[in-house]
């Protein structure tokens, strides 16, 4: 794997979720860019807010979007997106009207009918959650965020949320959809997912931590990774497992939007 392996006609949007950032303000894919880049991708990020909503996030993928048309010379973009920013591409696509600019949207455990750990924690014990997102929305605030809002993001992760959300969001008929779920099972290598994992495992069953393989699929489904975590899908953790590649699964995720002819 070298020079053009990871070439695409069109420049790639690197999409973060929840909780961290990315580009300057963090390392939300720890080595997958630089990896990327030296097997011939074009790359820019999301540089959304980690607890910004869903609606003002996508306004910020909107002028990254204009910003990647503008600086390449093209008329689409790809976009490849984690977790809750999955969401926010999905609209930017629709509710935005952005889908004719967007050639695929590749989206990695993405909740997208919902986590049951963000019912659970809002209805069995809101007086901590309270405290908790409190504090939160103080901490990414001075960390950059613009309008940091951790109860409306709590409430956007609901599935009763996602269902309007799906009905109000329909996929673009231009666009190609992608999506991969993944499972935790018994690995202990990410001990914080693990326990979301036990959390919610009598209402959502088998997870990464967070999402659900069943909430994660849409579009084509590509598969359920399995032994591994909502967090290390991203390499934000930046730790090498045997039975799961992450800078070669994006490489080849990337390789294979060339052959489509994106």
């Amino acid at each position: 794997m070298a020079g053009a392996y990871c070439k695409t006609k069109y420049p790639i949007l690197l999409v973060h979720g929840l909780n961290v950032c990315d580009g300057e303000r963090g390392r939300y894919w720890g080595r997958v860019p630089d990896f990327l880049r030296a097997n011939g991708a074009v790359l820019y990020f999301g540089g959304q807010d980690a607890w910004g909503g869903i609606e003002k996030n996508a306004l910020v993928l909107r002028d990254r979007v204009q910003q990647m048309l503008r600086e390449q010379g093209c008329d689409r973009v790809n976009i490849i997106a984690h977790s809750k920013g999955g969401l926010e591409a999905r609209y930017l696509i629709s509710s935005l009207g952005m889908g004719r600019h967007v050639a695929s949207l590749s989206m990695i455990a993405t909740p997208n009918r919902g986590s049951h750990i963000a019912r659970v924690l809002l209805r069995r014990a809101y007086p901590a959650v309270w405290v908790w997102g409190t504090c939160n929305n103080e901490y990414w605030r001075r960390k950059g965020d613009e309008n940091p809002d951790f109860f409306r993001v709590a409430e956007q992760l609901t599935p009763a949320y996602l269902e309007r959300f799906n009905r109000d969001n329909p996929d673009a008929n231009c666009v190609y959809y992608q999506s991969w779920g993944a499972v935790l099972g018994k690995s202990r290598s990410d001990p914080a997912m693990a326990a979301c994992r036990a959390a919610a495992y009598a209402v959502q069953g088998e997870s990464d931590g967070l999402v659900s393989p069943a909430s994660a699929r849409w579009g084509v489904y590509r598969g359920t990774l399995a032994g591994v975590s909502h967090q290390e899908l991203t390499d934000v953790l930046e730790h090498d497992l045997p039975y799961f590649h992450v800078r070669r699964f994006y490489a080849q995720l990337v390789h294979e939007l060339g052959i489509k002819g994106f």
